[in-house]
């Protein structure tokens, strides 16, 4: 059993390089390795933000309006420890 959720870190990963970045975004995104369906995106991002390590903000885009997703403090904070262990 992993101690961290490899999903959520490749999730985090992409909105740290990304932010402020919509769910759409992440899933349909070419050039990254999360190979998720939009909704399973969309339950990450739900589990991430309830666990504190990213925050929604609402945002006008085109006249739409989209939420988009930053790393909260704790967000960095995990991937800042898991860089050193890789180090």
């Amino acid at each position: 059993m992993a101690l961290v959720d490899e999903r959520k870190i490749q999730v985090l990963k992409y909105i740290y390089d990304n932010e402020p970045v919509t769910g759409y975004k992440i899933a349909t995104d070419d050039d990254n390795d999360i190979e998720y369906t939009q909704s399973y995106i969309y339950d990450v991002l739900g589990e991430l933000a309830d666990e504190g390590m990213i925050e929604v903000a609402e945002r006008e885009s085109e006249g739409r309006k989209r939420v988009h997703y930053q790393l909260t403090e704790n967000g960095r904070l995990l991937l800042e420890a898991l860089d050193k262990i890789d180090s």
